[in-house]
Formats: C-alpha cells, structure tokens, sequence
C-alpha cells in the first residue's frame, strides 16, 4: 500500500523511571535518558514502513541539527522525506517524556515546527500516486488543523484515495468544532477514548462512534488503552480485547502503532475484527519497549507474535 502520512513529526527525550519531580537545584539518577524521534504522523509513517507498505511523510522538518535527526531516523526506517519542507525559522518540535515505572508518562513540548506546518506546505500531485492518506497530530497543528486538513481530505477523496485520521489532545481545551470540517471526508476516525470522548460529548464507546458516524465518518476505531478498542460503522459493531500478561516498559506511541496496523489490514482488504488484530499486535510490541517505534516489528515477527498469543477477544456489540 502506498501512504501518505500527514503531520506532527517531533523528538522525544525520554527520561525513566521518574516517579516525582523536585526543583531542588539538586541532581536525581535515572536509569535511561534516551533521544528517539516521536509525533504521531512520524510514528504512523515508521511503522507502517516496517510493515511493509511504501510511505511518504509530508510536514516540517526544523532548521536545527533536530530536524536532520528525525529525518536521518525516518529515512532509515523506510519513510521517503522528500516531500518534507524545512524551516528557515522554527526549530524541530521536542517533547520531554517522564516516565515512571508503571509507564505513565508526563510530556513537557516546545511547539517548534508543529506551529508553523500549514496546507500550503503540501503538494497535491502526491495524493495521484497513494493508495491512503493519514493526517496525524490534529490540535497540536494550529495553522493546518481544522480548514487546512479538510481541504487536503477533499483532494484525497476527489482522487479516490482512502482518508484517516487520529488525534492529540487539545492543550486548549475547546475540543469542539475544529474536526467539523473533516468529518465528511474520512473514511476512518481513530481516536484514543481520553480525545474522543470531550471531542463527542459523550462517555460510552457506542455512543461516541455513534455521534462520529451521524457526522458522516464512514468507519470509527476507538483506541481504549487497556480495555481493548471499539470499532463501528453501518455494518458491525463490536468490542476487541486486548493479549495479556505482557511486560510494559512505557506506552508511548501505543496508540500510533494501532493505527499503523489498523490501516495496513485496510490496505490489504482485511475484515474490521482482522484490521484490530493487527492493530492490537502492533501496539503489544511497541509498549514493551521504551520509544514510540521501538518495539515495531517487521510483518511477519508481528504474525508471528499474534500465532504465539491466546487468540484475541471479541464481543459483537448489538
């Protein structure tokens, strides 16, 4: 499948365990202190590289040896950078990420080049030779959220190109009204429950692809951490469990290695319950490592993950 991932590309700084934070102006000892690249379009096009499928990241890159970092890390992934603009101004958005030794995490960002990526940072010609495009990152992209994504969604679907979505958290906190004009053109919305439920209004899985499904997304994916995932459109709906007994390092980027396998099950014409397999396999791997795609396999240690686990739950939801 050939993709296009849209959006927030960052580096992380990974410090673990952290369990409280004191300004002492002392020093405290951790075990790792880790630079990885980060962003949810940068993780999406990692790992569906590492998949199998041909990607392209469209965004910005910074004007510090940053932007050069992550770039030289998505390239060796796979990822084609070419259509990636650099700033003359910004540099590359970084995130600090505290994690302690449950893996919950803290992120501390300085905005960089997320503030300044904007709809005329892309280059429509690509979109007539992808397969699927990904838009990655919404709310922490403030000149390209909203307006800017769904003018790029309308070119994808006026070309027959399959469209999907995932979301941050809104560091605002309106939440409404900024996904409005994007929800015509999305054949696929999958968020995580912590966004998607102040985005709807709503608490409950079926009640919140409900509302995404009324405002014309075709197929809904909801991301429930440690519950599983909920899936529904016109068709099905059902619940996914999730493989159990595994060792958790952290959970960064668990939510974009879902999407990731989520979207090549749709590439290869899978099932929904066969898409949320993989999905959930992906997103098993990557949190027993520290890094966002650090734990991504290749496709065929991902199958061979998925046939060494009890098989995956599932509950019609009717």
């Amino acid at each position: 499948m050939r993709v296009l991932c849209v959006g927030e590309m960052l580096v992380d700084i990974i410090v673990r365990p952290v369990e409280q934070v004191l300004l002492q102006n002392d020093t405290q000892l951790v075990r790792e202190i880790r630079f990885s690249s980060g962003g949810d379009a940068n993780n999406n096009a990692i790992n569906l590289a590492r998949l199998g499928n041909q990607v392209t990241y469209m965004g910005r890159l910074g004007r510090d040896e940053m932007g050069s970092y992550v770039a030289r890390m998505a390239e060796a992934a796979g990822v084609d950078m070419g259509y990636a603009v650099r700033s003359t101004t910004a540099d590359q958005t970084k995130s600090l990420i505290l994690v302690n030794t449950q893996g919950d995490r803290t992120f501390l960002q300085d905005p960089g080049t997320s503030a300044e990526f904007c709809f005329e940072d892309c280059d429509l010609s690509l979109l007539d030779h992808i397969d699927l495009l990904q838009i990655a990152g919404t709310f922490h992209l403030p000149k390209f959220d909203g307006e800017g994504a769904a003018k790029l969604l309308r070119a994808a679907k006026e070309r027959g190109v399959i469209t999907s979505m995932d979301v941050t958290s809104d560091r605002s906190g309106r939440w409404t009204g900024i996904l409005d004009p994007c929800y015509a053109y999305l054949d696929y919305f999958l968020p995580s429950i912590e966004q998607a439920a102040p985005i709807s209004g709503r608490q409950e899985p079926r009640d919140i692809a409900d509302f995404f499904l009324k405002q014309g997304v075709k197929n809904v994916a909801i991301k429930l951490g440690s519950r599983g995932s909920y899936f529904k459109n016109k068709n099905e709906a059902f619940y996914a469990g999730t493989y159990v007994g595994l060792h958790v390092v952290e959970t960064t980027g668990a939510g974009d290695a879902f999407c990731s396998g989520f979207l090549t099950g749709v590439g290869e014409g899978k099932e929904p319950r066969d898409c949320a397999a993989l999905a959930t396999a992906c997103s098993s791997l990557v949190i027993q490592a520290a890094g966002a795609t650090a734990g991504m396999k290749r496709r065929e240690d991902v199958e061979k993950f998925i046939r060494s686990q009890p098989k995956l739950s599932f509950q019609d939801d009717v």
